[in-house]
Order: C-alpha cells, then sequence, then structure tokens
C-alpha cells in the first residue's frame, strides 16, 4: 500500500515539476491604459506598441529620447530605433551574440548614433540603421558614451597590470565620403577654377597609414601634497621596444639590423609568432629567448606594422587619460571641454583636442547625479539638496568653477535635472519634485516626498510619477496647495504601476511609459495645441560653430549708421572764373 502511494506522490510531483517549467515567465502584466481613466487627466494615448522581446529571458533596459527618435535597449542586447511621432520601429539590430550584458546609455549626433555592448563600439546611421563600423574597446566600459560631430568619448577600464582606475579615451570619427556635387551650380564654380572634392582622396582618408609610433597613452595623478596634477604612463602601450626589435630593419627571418650585423637572440628564431622558441630540437622544448618572451606587445606592434590585410573603417584613437579615482557617471560635453565627475567629489574639465587639464577641483558635497545641460551651463545636484548653476565654459585652474547661483531644493537630488526654458525640475528619492526658476535659482514650489520622479512636462503641466506608481498632474506655474506654503497638489492622478521602467521626455511635451514586457505607449495633452510635438528642453552645445556662422551673425548685424557728409556751398560761374 505504502509502495503504491510514494509512487502516485512521485508522478504527482514530477506533472507539477513540468508545469512549472514550461509556464513562461510573465514580468509585467501591463496594458494600455482606459480612455476614460486618461479624460480625467485630459490626456490622450499617441500610439502604443510592443517591442519583439522574449518574456522568458528579456526585457527592456534602457530607452532615450533624442530629438525625433527614440533608442531602446534590451538585456540581451537588442538596440531599437522608433519614430518618437508615429511610434514605428525604423530599425534594429543585435548586438552581441545574444547573451546578457550591461546595458549603457548610447551617444548620438546628427548623423550617427554609437552604442557599445561588452567590449565592443558600434556606430550605426540613425535613420537607416547602416552599420558604419564595430571595433573592440579593449576593456568595457563604466558608464554611457558621449559623442559630437567630431569624436566619440568614453570611459572604460584601465588595462590589466597598468596604473589608475578608469579611463577618457577620445575616438575620432572616420571623415564621411562626399560625392562631388553634379548641379550645373557645381560646373559653374569648376569652370571658375575651384577645387572639387576627390571621391579617392576622401577614401584614403578613412584609410590612415599605419606608423611604427604608438599613440601615448597618459593618466593623471592627484598630488596628496600640493593639490597639483602630474601625467604618468598608464601602461599597455606605452611606446617601449625590446632592444632587439627596435633596430631590426625587417620581420621576416633573417633579421638584421640597420648596419648589417645579424640580431642577437632573433636571428635563430623560426618566426615572431608566440610560442616564441629557438631552432634547436632539443633547445625548443627547454628554451626560449628572454628578450621576447617578456615582452610580447612589441613583437605584436612589429606584426601589426607589416599586416599589408584590408582594414575595415575604424575611429582613430587620439589620446587617453587615466583618472586616479572612478568616475561616477557619464561624461558632460561642451564646444571646447569634455567634464567629468569622480567618486570622491572631485571634479575635472579636459580640452577636447589636447586633453589639456582646464579645471579641476572638489565639490563641498556629494554629486548626486549626473549633470543636466541647456547650451553650456551646467545643473549640478548635490547630496545635500543644493542645486548649481555652473558656466561649464568658463572657469580656470587658478579660479576654479564659476557658479552662476545656488539653490537650496532639500533632500536628495539623486536624479538628473530636467531644464526647461525657463525652470529646472530637481528631483530625487522621497525628496519630491522642486520647480526652480532658471535665470535666478529662485525655488517657485515643490511636491510632497513621496512624488519624486519626473516623466514628462509641457506648457501648462508637468506629469510626476509618485512611489506607488500614480501618474499625477500638477499645475507648472504655480503652487496649488491652501494648506502649506509653497507645496503644490496634484490635480488628478491615474495608476501606472504597471510600467516599471522609468523613462523621461528631455526634449517634447510627449509622456513615454515603459514596462518589461515589451508594451511602450505615448502620451499627451488632448488640448490641439499639442497635436504637433512642442520642444521643452533646450539643446546642449556640443559642437564648435563653424565659421560661416559668425559671418552669418555679422551680415545679420544692421550696418553703422553713417553721418551725413556736409554739402558744400556751390559756387556761381563768376566766382569759378574768378578763381
Amino acid at each position: 500500500m505504502w509502495f503504491r502511494m510514494a509512487t502516485v506522490a512521485i508522478l504527482a510531483v514530477s506533472v507539477v515539476g513540468l508545469g512549472v517549467a514550461e509556464t513562461p515567465k510573465i514580468y509585467s502584466r501591463a496594458a494600455p491604459p482606459d480612455k476614460a481613466a486618461l479624460d480625467r487627466l485630459n490626456l490622450k494615448m499617441e500610439w502604443s506598441i510592443y517591442l519583439p522581446v522574449n518574456g522568458q529571458r528579456d526585457s527592456i533596459e534602457s530607452v532615450q529620447t533624442f530629438d525625433d527618435q527614440i533608442f531602446v535597449q534590451t538585456r540581451t542586447g537588442l538596440l531599437a530605433a522608433i519614430d518618437a511621432r508615429t511610434g514605428k520601429i525604423q530599425w534594429q539590430t543585435s548586438l552581441g551574440n545574444g547573451g546578457y550584458a550591461n546595458v549603457y546609455p548610447v551617444a548620438v549626433n546628427a548623423n550617427f548614433v554609437y552604442a557599445a555592448h561588452v567590449t565592443r563600439l558600434y556606430s550605426f546611421y540613425r535613420y537607416s540603421g547602416v552599420a558604419e563600423f564595430s571595433t573592440d574597446l579593449g576593456t568595457p566600459p563604466t558608464a554611457g558614451l558621449a559623442a559630437d560631430s567630431e569624436a566619440i568619448y568614453a570611459t572604460l577600464a584601465t588595462r590589466p597590470n597598468s596604473a589608475g582606475v578608469e579611463r577618457i579615451a577620445r575616438f575620432d570619427i572616420p571623415t564621411p565620403i562626399e560625392m562631388p556635387d553634379a548641379s550645373v551650380k557645381a560646373v559653374k564654380e569648376f569652370d571658375k577654377g575651384k577645387r572639387m572634392t576627390n571621391p579617392v582622396d576622401e577614401l584614403g582618408k578613412r584609410y590612415p597609414i599605419a606608423t611604427g609610433t604608438p599613440p601615448r597613452n597618459d593618466s593623471v595623478l592627484e598630488s596628496r601634497s600640493s593639490g597639483s596634477r602630474r601625467e604618468v604612463p598608464v601602461g599597455g602601450m606605452s611606446g617601449s621596444k625590446t632592444p632587439s626589435l627596435a633596430a631590426v630593419t625587417r620581420i621576416g627571418p633573417p633579421y638584421f639590423r640597420e648596419g648589417g650585423a645579424t640580431a642577437p637572440s632573433l636571428v635563430v628564431m623560426r618566426s615572431l609568432r608566440q610560442p616564441y622558441r629557438l631552432k634547436g630540437e632539443t633547445a625548443a622544448i627547454t628554451q626560449q629567448t628572454p628578450s621576447i618572451s617578456t615582452i610580447p606587445p612589441s613583437v605584436a606592434a612589429a606584426l601589426a606594422l607589416g599586416d599589408l590585410r584590408p582594414q575595415g573603417i575604424k575611429p582613430r584613437l587620439r589620446w587617453e587619460y587615466g583618472m586616479t579615482h572612478g568616475l561616477a557617471f557619464r561624461l558632460t560635453m561642451t564646444p571646447k571641454r569634455i567634464w567629468a565627475v569622480t567618486e570622491d567629489r572631485g571634479f575635472v574639465a579636459l580640452n577636447k583636442l589636447t586633453k589639456k587639464v582646464e579645471v579641476s577641483g572638489k565639490m563641498f558635497e556629494q554629486i548626486a547625479a549626473a549633470p543636466a545641460e541647456a547650451g553650456t551651463i551646467g545643473y549640478v545636484p548635490l547630496g545635500d539638496g543644493t542645486l548649481l548653476a555652473v558656466d561649464l565654459a568658463a572657469g580656470n585652474q587658478l579660479g576654479g568653477i564659476i557658479t552662476l547661483w545656488q539653490a537650496n531644493a532639500g533632500g536628495l537630488m539623486n536624479r538628473t535635472p530636467v531644464v526647461t526654458d525657463d525652470a529646472v525640475f530637481a528631483a530625487g528619492d522621497n525628496s519630491g519634485v522642486v520647480r526652480i526658476q532658471r535665470n535666478t535659482g529662485i525655488v517657485d514650489w515643490r511636491t510632497d516626498r513621496a512624488s519624486d520622479r519626473v516623466v514628462g512636462v509641457n506648457k501648462d503641466f508637468l506629469y510626476v510619477q509618485n512611489r506607488q506608481g500614480r501618474l499625477q498632474i500638477y499645475d507648472v506655474k504655480r503652487a496649488n496647495s491652501r494648506s502649506v506654503l509653497g507645496i503644490s497638489a496634484p490635480l488628478s492622478s491615474i495608476d501606472m504601476s504597471t510600467f516599471n521602467i522609468p523613462i523621461v521626455n528631455t526634449v517634447s511635451d510627449r509622456i513615454y511609459f515603459a514596462a518589461d514586457n515589451g508594451l511602450l505607449i505615448c502620451l499627451r495633452d488632448a488640448s490641439r495645441k499639442y497635436d504637433a510635438p512642442v520642444r521643452m528642453a533646450p539643446k546642449a552645445d556640443v559642437d564648435v560653430p563653424p565659421p560661416e556662422a559668425d559671418a552669418m551673425k555679422k551680415d545679420a548685424m544692421p550696418p553703422p549708421k553713417e553721418e551725413p557728409k556736409k554739402e558744400e556751398p556751390k559756387k556761381d560761374k563768376k566766382d569759378k572764373k574768378q578763381d
């Protein structure tokens, strides 16, 4: 009897186990909200899509807004570009081999989008998805990328056996190929003797000739005694060579020096490929030449110089800058500087072209979130609730940073502020949202502590999601609570707790919600004036303005008024004759 009961129990456990194994894992049961619920907030659903994610092992990890595009990344390396106006997927691609990897924010410029996956850097055309290049970074990134029209800036981990904690690297973007214009205007310019671009020459710029001098990688070391900074080699490709290779005229055996004499320890080598062993059968098992076995990067550099195989388009490493402290957030850019925030309350501004330290120092409090930027003004949130407005294009090593104003928002400002034309909205965990005048730094009003995540903003309302996941709407201009001075109360709210992927639209008035099951929706105010997207955030200046822009400004300026010349009295004919 007991045997039958044990058999039945084993079969029951097996059936239950099979049922659990076959049941797909569901992360979220998010669905588009009801129209009646949206009507209470005067909202309208613009579009909704389901992204192709595998519900058992994949989910949305990052959603970023850039101009008229949305870039979505999943846990397994899917990168998708979505039209922000219609919600249609413009293109999508898979980074890596489909395995789990850390997701880092992408960077864009006018033409390309740049993404990092494990240790590789990818470049795609923004609106077509055509791959421009893919290159190995050597080490994985530690923060998101930054880019302008000329270069890509990455925060990378240091190489093995090298100094420093992290390094900032600048990669010059390959020169795009521009075909000559075959229009009538171009023909007229050619007839006038103006030079036309040769496509072959432009193609040659994308394949630079390799030189025997590897790039110099420097790092920064902070002196505790004097507070000054000095540069030391990071390591890896430091430029040193083994003596027996430095004077060798070629890399094919036999190996001779420049004067014609044989090179010691190389003349007996079978090849320059590892393992490097001697020619003798007995010695080949037990001995190795010491000068090659100890410094293999020199041999690798020599082999790279002799490799004549065609290579793909790759960005060129211009410089590297090693840091003695880890970087806390992604880099911030101005037209001529790159700003980095370290984990020890420090900051450093590097020249984009020369990596020269132009500003460095420490804040009086820990920087709690990545700074926001509008034009060349940065808005830096600190851990004690202070928000600083800093001129990122000014300052130097002697005077330090230039602070325009300082506002006491209170709480833990550990989220990047949202900047509009006339206000800055600072927020943090259990700190609420604070509206600060952008020009003066005066605090207008704040929400309660539980409403602490900005979702979107337009000319009339601010949209905030509280700790329970409810979407609340606030009057953007004034505080409407009569009980407590300076505290604003929500006008209305709806439940959006099933959308668990935080998104902040820093571009337009559209409100985006995403769930880890792949659902992405777009909401907007139902008023007619918001039928077309309205840009809310001022652009950040990251590119050096072309010389034509200055010329256009001069042409737009009205010419100075000239004082009328005094006319001399006319002489009569009789007076002329007398003269």
